[in-house]
């Protein structure tokens, strides 16, 4: 493992047990993300591998496209057998299907009844925001992947994704979605030609806004290829990504987290959040994120607001909603499936090879996992979920602005800290901390000997 005392602050003697207030993880149950979030049944202490307990899943009523009442009149086109079967891995996807569709006819579709700009972009593709022209304020978002050829020009690019890896994202979203605290998937659409020019234009304008080094660039090779195939997964709009939340680029809402500065409510309510979707998805799938960094972590506002503060780890109404995104790099054994679908890491060096400035930790956690599954990325290790958790809350905690002024919110501040300390001192793959639902289980353990700590 990487040297955690250089990259995590100096180790703590604070014993956590005498510190800890009690903590639940939570879960909506059924419905969508925007509403109130119930919390998960107590964990059996006494057993020493006790599962996360689910109250239920979510409801799959939010699979409805945005332009779902117009889409019938884009034409499937005819293709090659030997495109078929070059496809053949990602139309396996009951939610993908066979067909492959006219980039042109989709687009004057989308055109018609959404506003269309792009919010991100990444080494594998952009995401872009559509907004309804006949609902004003009604979202849906988009991730638009270039796949790789059969051969010839982008059969090789880096840049572009294969059938096989798009397969897993598409598969991973499908099942995900059914986990609180992850993305809502709506639909996955196979398409074929230039790239349009409503998404050229959005991606030029986004691409204006960003630094040089920050440019995108893999569209530009694929925009003017008549035969080029994409990929476009519709998913629910999750809100603004944590970094642009962190560096003041988004704004989430009056009394919320304004130009980077949280608190320790907004701490709290990220972390666990996200500790509870990753325990739950572990348990369900056996899933490891692997790429759990600040851009794919979302921020959304709660219909309604009934935040209320206080100084435990857990509340069952959180100042902000956390959505989990962009499985690219995932692993997980569905059981549909007949193998792990997972990314092989050990094929892109460069990964490994980042140094940053702001983010830098993010690039000593690529390097971490790689030291704990030993580069072989398809067996089943959670602790990849430990490392990202780890990251996750120190981050957070080098950036709050100040615990506040209420005694529960200081309170609440050192109760974070001494966790930090627990996580840093038990995260080196050979403890009790082994994956995100050991996290649930030792803070559960230790609720009732636990003290306040005297702001």
């Amino acid at each position: 493992m990487a040297d955690k005392t250089k990259a995590y602050g100096k180790q703590s003697q604070d014993n956590l047990a005498l510190q800890l207030r009690r903590l639940r993880i939570e879960n909506p149950g059924k419905g969508t993300q925007d509403e109130r979030r119930q919390p998960l049944e107590p964990i059996d202490t006494n057993i020493q591998q006790s599962p996360v307990k689910s109250k239920g899943k979510k409801s799959r009523s939010h699979r409805r496209s945005l332009v779902c009442n117009h889409d019938d009149s884009i034409k499937a086109i005819e293709i090659s057998d030997s495109l078929k079967k070059h496809l053949y891995p990602l139309t396996t996807v009951p939610e993908v299907g066979p067909s492959v569709l006219d980039f042109a006819d989709w687009s004057t579709v989308w055109t018609n009844h959404c506003d269309i700009i792009k919010i991100a972009h990444g080494s594998f593709g952009g995401v872009f925001r559509m907004q309804s022209k006949a609902l004003p304020g009604t979202y849906t978002v988009g991730k638009l992947m270039a796949l790789q050829a059969r051969s010839g020009f982008g059969s090789k690019t880096k840049d572009f994704t294969a059938p096989a890896a798009a397969q897993n994202e598409a598969l991973l979203l499908s099942k995900l979605d059914e986990i609180p605290g992850f993305v809502q998937f709506r639909k996955a659409e196979i398409l074929r030609g230039k790239l349009p020019a409503a998404l050229v234009n959005a991606s030029a304008s986004f691409d204006s806004s960003q630094r040089k080094d920050e440019k995108s660039t893999w569209w530009k090779r694929a925009c003017d290829n008549a035969t080029q195939l994409w990929l476009f997964l519709e998913m629910s709009d999750a809100g603004s990504d944590l970094e642009h939340v962190l560096t003041g680029k988004a704004q989430l809402g009056r009394g919320l987290i304004h130009h980077g500065h949280v608190t320790a409510t907004h701490v709290r309510d990220i972390f666990w959040q996200v500790a509870s979707a990753l325990a739950l998805a572990e348990q369900e799938f056996e899933f490891e994120h692997r790429d759990l960094h600040f851009g794919n972590i979302c921020l959304s506002v709660p219909n309604v607001r009934m935040h209320e503060h206080s100084s435990e780890l857990y509340t069952d109404k959180p100042s902000v909603l956390v959505t989990i995104i962009d499985y690219t790099l995932s692993r997980a054994s569905i059981p549909s499936a007949e193998h792990p679908t997972y990314f092989d890491l050990a094929k892109d060096r460069t990964l490994f090879q980042g140094e940053g400035t702001q983010w830098w930790r993010q690039y000593e956690v690529y390097r971490d996992m790689r030291e704990a599954v030993k580069n072989d990325w398809q067996p089943y290790n959670p602790f990849t979920n430990v490392l990202w958790l780890r990251h996750l809350l120190v981050e957070l905690l080098e950036r709050q602005s100040g615990f506040g002024r209420r005694q529960e919110e200081a309170a609440l501040g050192a109760n974070l800290r001494a966790l930090k300390q627990w996580m840093i001192e038990n995260s080196d793959g050979t403890g009790n901390l082994q994956n995100a639902q050991d996290v649930v289980r030792f803070c559960e353990k230790n609720r009732s000997n636990a003290e306040m700590i005297s702001p």
